[in-house]
């Protein structure tokens, strides 16, 4: 459960970072096409640059601060759909999960056409059970061509499948977001686990070399020095326990390698 959690958490993550730089670049062009003001205080302005810092609370788990910047904006601009949209998160974020459906809801209703609206919103209802009505809201979001982060809905669709233990379904828009983006990590570590689980040892040792590319963690290396364990990739062992046992002492994985070590070797 807590591993469902934190995934969950950076696919919002994720999503969040985009709506703040999509709302820096929309201020600057207004900025730079209209004169601001004369004499008066610009709520709307100040309202998106609320939003913006807001979101970066919430994504440094600084939610005393992300609430106070999220009120101000309401204040400013409760008509704003980044508004209602950066309160949604801070509430799924609480577990104030009735306030966080009224307002991703309420985005939704000022601005339909937002794919990272409905993204955000379906991996709410993914992570409260509501799968069905979340796959509905990733395919929302999956069906607006203008979508930039496409892979992040795919992946969602795949992750809410997964919870289900529907694993051919899950592989397969898993399969759909690296096609959109090959580097997306939390799709190739998916893909790694699904691999080895059907014991297809060598695809699930590619699937982590390719998650190596942008990180190494030890759930990875774990992963990989059992795949090459199974290959009989002694190489492959010595380095994946080098860096359990260096880079990673105190992780769970590197306990349990470290519990039978001959075992591996």
């Amino acid at each position: 459960m807590i591993r469902t959690l934190a995934i969950i958490l950076i696919v919002l993550s994720v999503s969040a970072c985009q709506t703040t730089r999509e709302t820096q670049r929309n201020n600057i062009g207004s900025n730079s096409t209209s004169a601001p003001p004369k004499g008066g205080f610009d709520k709307k302005n100040a309202a998106e640059k609320r939003v913006g810092m807001g979101l970066t609370y919430i994504n440094a788990q600084n939610y005393k601060r992300a609430k106070f910047h999220l009120d101000k904006a309401l204040t400013y601009n409760a008509k704003s759909p980044n508004v209602h949209y950066a309160l949604g998160i801070y509430f799924q974020r609480v577990k104030e999960y009735k306030s966080a459906e009224k307002h991703f809801k309420r985005a939704l209703s000022i601005d339909s056409k937002r794919p990272e609206f409905y993204n955000a919103y379906g991996a709410f209802l993914c992570e409260k059970g509501d799968y069905k009505d979340a796959e509905k809201m990733f395919n929302r979001a999956i069906d607006i061509p203008t979508y930039t982060d496409v892979a992040s809905a795919f992946y969602n669709v795949g992750f809410c499948a997964l919870k289900q233990n529907q694993i051919d379904k899950a592989a397969e828009y898993f399969r759909k977001s690296l096609n959109r983006d090959r580097r997306r990590a939390d799709a190739l570590i998916e893909m790694a686990k699904i691999e080895f689980s059907k014991e297809r040892y060598a695809r699930a040792l590619q699937y982590v070399r390719r998650y190596e590319q942008t990180r190494t963690t030890s759930e990875s290396a774990w992963l990989g020095l059992k795949a090459a364990h199974f290959l009989r990739d002694k190489d492959a062992i010595a380095r994946y326990g080098i860096i359990l046992e260096q880079r990673f002492p105190d992780s769970e994985e590197t306990a349990e390698y470290l519990d039978n070590k001959k075992r591996w070797m």
